[in-house]
C-alpha cells in the first residue's frame, strides 16, 4: 500500500471518527501517549491474495504488471478519561459509516476495498487503578491493487533462413 494511498485511508478514519486528523496517529510512534481521545492504525498481515497478473501495455518490450493483495488494518481507539465517549460505539459507527457511497467511491479512486471486518473487541482497561478508560479494536481487511511496468525488452528484428527438408525454402524477415 502507498503513502498517499495510507494517507487517505488516514483521512477517511478521521472524518468518520470526528477527530482531528493528528488525533489518528499510526502505531509504533514514539511519543508521549495523548490525553484526548484518539485512534491508532496499525498495518499488518500484508500477503498476496491471487498471483501477480501479467498484460501486455501496448508499449514494445513493457508488460504490465498489476498485483492483488491485501492487509489487515487494526484500528483501536482511546477515550479520554472522565468522558461519556465509548469507543466500541465509535468503532461501529466508523464501520457502519465506510458502507457510505461517498467513502466507498473515495477509497475507490485511490485503489483501496474494504474486503470485511472482524468483530468490534472491547478491550478496556482500568488506568492507574482509579479511572476506567474504554478501548476498543477492530481489524479490517483491504485489498489493493499495485501496478508495475516491466522492462523485458523486446527483439527488435529475426532473419530466418532454411528449408521445411522437402526442398521448400524459408526466408522470414521481421521487425
Amino acid at each position: 500500500m502507498t503513502h498517499e494511498q495510507k494517507k487517505i485511508l488516514h483521512d477517511i478514519v478521521a472524518e468518520i471518527l470526528g477527530l482531528p486528523k493528528n488525533r489518528v496517529i499510526y502505531a509504533y510512534q514514539n511519543a508521549p501517549q495523548i490525553i484526548d481521545t484518539f485512534a491508532v492504525m496499525r498495518f499488518y498481515a500484508y500477503r498476496e491474495e491471487v498471483p501477480t497478473e501479467i498484460i501486455n501495455s501496448g508499449e514494445p518490450g513493457i508488460e504490465k504488471l498489476i498485483a492483488h493483495n491485501n492487509l489487515t488494518l487494526e484500528i483501536q481507539i482511546f477515550t479520554k478519561i472522565g468522558t461519556d465517549l465509548d469507543a466500541c460505539v465509535m468503532l461501529n459507527n466508523l464501520l457502519n459509516c465506510l458502507d457510505k457511497h461517498t467513502v466507498m467511491s473515495q477509497l475507490d479512486n485511490a485503489g483501496i476495498v474494504i474486503v470485511q471486518h472482524e468483530a468490534v473487541q472491547d478491550i478496556s482497561k482500568l488506568v492507574d487503578k482509579t479511572a476506567f478508560q474504554t478501548r476498543a479494536s477492530v481489524d479490517i481487511t483491504i485489498r489493493f491493487t499495485p501496478t508495475y511496468l516491466d522492462d523485458v525488452g523486446y527483439i527488435a528484428s529475426v532473419k530466418v533462413n532454411g528449408d521445411t527438408g522437402s526442398k521448400l525454402p524459408i526466408d522470414i524477415e521481421t521487425e
